[in-house]
C-alpha cells in the first residue's frame, strides 16, 4: 500500500467520493476527508489505526466486516452496490459502493479498497435539465405506484432509452432502481418515525407483499425491517449508539 498517499490526495479532490483503505486485519490505513466527515472525524488522519467497530454503530460494523470478510476470504469485490446508510446526527445517505481486494506484485493479498459515491440528490439548478426536473418530482411523489417509463420518458420529451440515460447520467441509477431508492427510503423512515407495522409500510411503500419489501429492504440496506427499525430509532434523532 506504498501508493497509499497518492491515492488520498487524488480522492481528497472528490468530495462526494468517501474512499479508504484496509489491511488484512481490517485496520484503516488510509481514507480520504470525505470519509472522516461520514463518521464525524475532523481529519482523515484519526481514522488510521482503527476498524469499522470503532466508528459505527454495532450493526454497521458487522455489515461492513461480513463484506470485508466474504472479500478477503475469496478474493472477489463487488461493484457499485446500492447502499442505505444511517448519517450522524440523523438521516439517511445513499451511497453506491464498491469494494476490491488489493495484492502485492507477487499476488499476495494485502487488503481492501473501498470507495462509494454519495448519491445525494441533485437541486434542480445542478440538474440543468429543466425537461427532466419535473418528471423526477413526479417520481419522488408517487414511487409507490406503477409507474409507465414510456409514459415518464414522453412527459420528459425525451425517447425511453434517453430517458433512462437522463436518470443514469444524474443520479447513477435507472429507473427501476431510482424507484426503488426512494420506497426503500421512506419505508426506513417509516420505520422510525412511526408505529405503523411492517405490512402498512409495505402496502405504503408500493408492495402487494409484505415478505417482497422485507427482502428489497434487506438486500438494499443489509438488514431485515424489523432490525433496522430496532436498532436505528435513536439513532436516526441524532442519539449516540
Amino acid at each position: 500500500m506504498e501508493d497509499s498517499t497518492l491515492t488520498e490526495r487524488l480522492f481528497s479532490a472528490l468530495p462526494d467520493i468517501v474512499f479508504c483503505l484496509k489491511n488484512r486485519d481490517r485496520v484503516y490505513m488510509s481514507a480520504n476527508d470525505a470519509f472522516a466527515e461520514r463518521v464525524g472525524l475532523g481529519s482523515r488522519w484519526t481514522v488510521v489505526g482503527k476498524r469499522a467497530e470503532d466508528l459505527f454503530p454495532k450493526v454497521l460494523a458487522d455489515h461492513y466486516r461480513s463484506q470485508d470478510e466474504e472479500v478477503l476470504a475469496t478474493g472477489r469485490g463487488f461493484q457499485e452496490r446500492l447502499e442505505l446508510v444511517p448519517l450522524r446526527g440523523g438521516g439517511l445517505g445513499w451511497f453506491l459502493a464498491s469494494k476490491v481486494p488489493i495484492h502485492d506484485r507477487e499476488g499476495a493479498l494485502l487488503g481492501i479498497a473501498s470507495v462509494s459515491q454519495d448519491l445525494r440528490l441533485p437541486s434542480g439548478q445542478e440538474m440543468n435539465y429543466r425537461e427532466l426536473a419535473e418528471v423526477v418530482t413526479e417520481i419522488e411523489q408517487r414511487f409507490a405506484e406503477d409507474l409507465s417509463r414510456k409514459e415518464l420518458a414522453c412527459r420528459a420529451g425525451l425517447s425511453e432509452e434517453q430517458f433512462e440515460r437522463r436518470l443514469k447520467r444524474v443520479f447513477g441509477l435507472s429507473l427501476n432502481g431510482f424507484v426503488r431508492k426512494l420506497r426503500v427510503e421512506y419505508g426506513s423512515r417509516l420505520l422510525v418515525e412511526t408505529d405503523k407495522s411492517l405490512a402498512e409500510i409495505s402496502l405504503d411503500c408500493g408492495y402487494s407483499e409484505q415478505s417482497a419489501f422485507s427482502r428489497q429492504f434487506k438486500s438494499t440496506v443489509g438488514m431485515p425491517p424489523g432490525k433496522y427499525r430496532a436498532e436505528f430509532g435513536g439513532w436516526w434523532r441524532g442519539i449516540e449508539p
